[in-house]
């Protein structure tokens, strides 16, 4: 697969808005926290690596993997990894959970299962693979012109369990949210909400360790 061309890279602002807003309580990364096992986890599609230094600790070890070197953070106390999510460079069963945090296994007009066939790989068997996406019947995702919600049929015929986090995305204020909401869904109105309700799903399973 090619690198999917990814917004962050050309408009970095647009991105650190969209970190800050989504899921801006912090429900999803601490849910995140409490799943991903101490040892050494992946972060995969990490992104500006936003997601993966706030689940660092002590005893927790996250690599950061990328395919978009503009994306890249090395400011950021990760180690990072260039490569993309169905060729990763780790041997078999070598780390200990791996997470993805609306990056890559989208479920609609997209086939994933040659990334979530690598997690297998990767991931010692019975460590925790975790996907989140959007789920939907939610104030963010009825702004979208398309369906931008997981095929929550997909991930369960593919073995995964699904937990519904409700949360929100927030705005620090107006003009972040008429950026960030008009470049996403096109014209929205000069006052749109600085707070959304959002669902989001974590669909988590076992890996069942390398074939």
């Amino acid at each position: 697969m090619s690198v999917i061309p990814f917004y962050g890279a050309e408009h970095p602002d647009l991105f650190a808005i969209e970190r800050a807003a989504m899921d801006h309580p912090g429900l999803v990364i601490d849910r995140l926290n409490d799943l991903l096992p101490r040892g050494t986890v992946l972060d995969i599609g990490a992104g500006d690596g936003f997601t993966a230094e706030r689940l660092a600790r002590r005893g927790r070890r996250v690599i950061a993997v990328e395919p978009a070197s503009r994306m890249i953070d090395r400011t950021r106390p990760l180690t990072w990894v260039q490569a993309d999510a169905e060729a990763l460079p780790f041997g078999d069963g070598a780390l200990d959970g791996a997470y993805a945090t609306w990056a890559y296994f989208f479920s609609r007009g997209f086939d994933p299962t040659p990334g979530i066939a690598e997690l297998h790989r990767i991931v010692r068997g019975g460590g925790p693979l975790v996907i989140a996406e959007n789920l939907g019947g939610d104030e963010f995702c009825a702004l979208a012109p398309s369906d931008i919600t997981a095929d929550v049929a997909f991930w369960a015929k593919q073995g995964f369990s699904l937990e519904m986090i409700e949360t929100e995305f927030a705005f620090e204020t107006t003009e972040d949210a008429l950026r960030l909401l008009t470049f996403y869904f096109g014209d929205i109105g000069r006052t749109p909400p600085t707070r959304l309700t959002y669902r989001v799903g974590l669909f988590t399973a076992r890996s069942r360790g390398p074939c």
